[in-house]
């Protein structure tokens, strides 16, 4: 792919600017001021548009920067070949992006073309605005900020469905951390975090219930008490006289039930003792009759018959003793109340009535707060439900993560060597050095090392990071484009390089012009 032919009709302080590129290298040897950053940006926007569309600053925006100072059409056209087609592209920018118009064109035919759209610079690099920052446009400054995108990433899988699949990395990992970060348990913000914490006041909270049901029972006791006390006094008892009585004496009915026992265990010791007697008499005067002499008959007979007799009596006294009834008892009148006691009564009445009306009340509150802890328990139990699920997820959620980020490093780690390998061609070209120094990770991240370990390049000079960065653009533009070669932007790269570092950087520039087309920008002879 090959820039043939640039105007620009009004952009920054570029007007009425044309220029006719060479195959291989072009050189800008321009004064601070004259513009080279501008017609590089205008070449970048014209197949990407503009970045910085969402800035708040007008110097971040820049549609705002680059609008025509000398006021005018804004915008321009670019000539230019790829798979042995030539295009001519067309731009005019409005004052927002709704304001743009494209316009694609056969530069043989001036027909419409439809091989891309206003995504060209997507369509036909195959990587992002951002990759394309980072890779064959190397801005002024800019060398050492390289950083390898998903985007190139995918670029360097060389097939579709890999493509397609890395470019999709930054979305999925993005995704999935911030899923992570709105569950996390170490941000305030997270929904763990905010569960656990309402968790921990409901546990601090249920830690009175024990004590609110102490109380329940405590006052539900002291409530029954107070209403046997109020219906004894509605029955026309002074309760402190009723309480000495009952523990001073026993009850009449208590008197009466044990007198009644004793008579009725008399009683029955009378017909034990009458069927004793009867049963000895029989035995005697048989005796006296069978076997008794003449002599003693008569006297043993009449002993018989007194026993019989005594037997007799005992069991008529029985009899009569069972036939008696116990006289039912009157139940005893209250005695009336004088008129101190009616007082004494109504006021404790009184004071009754209120104690009830306290307890209730309390009693009441004490049954709403054990209801409302009851409820907050069965909320603790379901926030722990939840809490455990939560975590199960983010934990699935975290281990996910992981493994997609392995994979990329597994899918990186596949490109390192030939990476490596053109990384250290122009790192020799352009220091002298053979570049076993340095180290590539799985995820193009270069360190040097030093010491007798890797570091990152932060702790070396900015001449050491502008060297790496601009061998590692070309080291992937290398990878990424094996066949088709794009062209490359330099914006004054050597900026900030010695000067043996420098004239090593001048032929640099040449031998690299010899594989791509090459668009070099700079403020001075030395370094062209």
């Amino acid at each position: 792919m090959r820039l043939l032919t640039c105007h620009i009709e009004n952009f920054g302080k570029l007007s009425y600017f044309s220029y006719d590129f060479a195959d291989g290298y072009n050189a800008f040897v321009l004064p601070n001021g004259a513009g080279k950053s501008t017609f590089a940006a205008f070449i970048r926007v014209m197949f990407y548009g503009f970045a910085g569309e969402t800035k708040r600053t007008e110097l971040e925006k820049e549609r705002k920067r680059y609008q025509p100072w000398q006021g005018g059409t804004y915008g321009g056209q670019l000539t230019f070949t790829a798979d042995g087609k030539y295009y001519l592209l067309s731009r005019v920018f409005g004052k927002t992006a709704k304001g743009d118009s494209f316009r694609l064109q056969d530069a043989n035919t001036l027909l419409d073309s439809t091989d891309f759209t206003e995504q060209i610079g997507q369509e036909l690099f195959g990587i992002n605005a951002e990759s394309f920052m980072r890779t064959i446009y190397i801005g002024q400054a800019e060398c050492a900020a390289f950083a390898a995108t998903d985007s190139v990433s995918a670029k360097l899988g060389d097939q579709m469905e890999e493509t397609e699949d890395m470019a999709s990395y930054d979305v999925a990992n993005k995704k999935l951390a911030d899923a992570i970060n709105q569950m996390s348990d170490k941000r305030s913000t997270g929904k763990l975090a905010k569960l656990e914490r309402e968790a921990h006041v409901l546990a601090q909270e249920l830690r009175a219930k024990t004590v609110v049901q102490e109380a329940l029972d405590t006052v539900s006791s002291q409530l029954t008490a107070v209403k046997v006390r109020w219906n004894a006094c509605l029955a026309g008892k002074l309760p402190e006289e009723t309480e000495e009585k009952e523990a001073a004496s026993p009850s009449g009915q208590e008197l009466a039930d044990t007198l009644q026992q004793r008579r009725n265990e008399k009683n029955e010791q009378r017909k034990y003792k009458g069927i004793t007697g009867i049963v000895l008499g029989l035995l005697v005067i048989i005796y006296a009759l069978l076997a008794a002499g003449k002599g003693y008959r008569m006297l043993i007979l009449i002993c018989g018959g007194f026993s019989m007799i005594a037997g007799a009596c005992m069991l008529l006294g029985y009899a009569i003793g069972r036939k008696k009834r116990q006289p039912e008892s009157k139940p005893v009148q209250p005695k009336p109340l004088s008129e101190e006691q009616q007082k004494q009564r109504a006021s404790e009445m009184e004071t009754l009535s209120r104690q009830i009306l306290q307890y209730s009340r309390r009693l009441d509150e004490l049954e709403s707060e054990s209801d409302t802890l009851t409820e907050k328990e069965r909320k603790l139990q379901s926030l722990n439900e939840e809490l455990i699920t939560l975590r199960e997820k983010c934990d699935i959620i975290q281990k996910t993560k992981a493994f997609l980020t392995q994979a990329k490093e597994n899918y990186g780690a596949r490109y390192q060597k030939p990476v490596m390998d053109a990384f250290r061609r122009y790192y020799r070209m352009l220091s002298g050095e053979d570049g076993t120094a340095y180290g590539l990770t799985a995820t193009f991240e270069m360190e040097r090392q030093e010491q007798g370990m890797y570091r990152d390049m932060g702790y070396f000079s900015r001449g050491y990071q502008d060297m790496t960065g601009l061998c590692m653009r070309l080291a992937f533009a290398d990878a990424m484009y094996r066949e088709k070669k794009p062209f490359l932007i330099l914006d004054d790269p050597f900026v900030n390089l010695d000067e043996e570092k420098i004239e090593h950087g001048r032929a640099f520039v040449r031998e690299i012009a010899k594989e791509y087309q090459v668009i070099y920008f700079t403020c001075h002879e030395s370094r062209a």
